[in-house]
């Protein structure tokens, strides 16, 4: 059987390291953080721009800013096994149990 985790986890690292070739601002901060709920966006301020630029919700949001969607590139990635795994853990790898 294939592990279908380590084929989320190589998609989806595949996925943000689009983000290297991206110039992130502070301005892309800010407007992530005008869609965070209130007690999540005093932690990522509280960290600052300098973490705050590494963390995966923060990549995607600016990534599907850009016209890369997340879905379209695992998609294409993922066997249909995994995106349908992926897909029906909220789309984070990290939520997924171990098999």
């Amino acid at each position: 059987m294939p592990d279908l985790r380590a084929e989320i986890t190589s998609a989806t690292t595949a996925y943000f390291a689009q983000a290297n070739h991206l110039t992130l601002t502070a301005t892309d901060l800010y407007d992530w953080l005008a869609t965070l709920p209130t007690a999540r966006r005093e932690r990522v301020l509280h960290t600052g721009f300098a973490t705050s630029r590494a963390e995966p919700d923060f990549l995607r949001y600016c990534l599907e800013l850009r016209g890369y969607s997340m879905r379209s590139f695992l998609a294409e990635e993922l066997s249909v096994a995994a995106y349908a795994l992926w897909a029906a853990h909220g789309e984070h790898a990290s939520d997924l149990a171990p098999q």
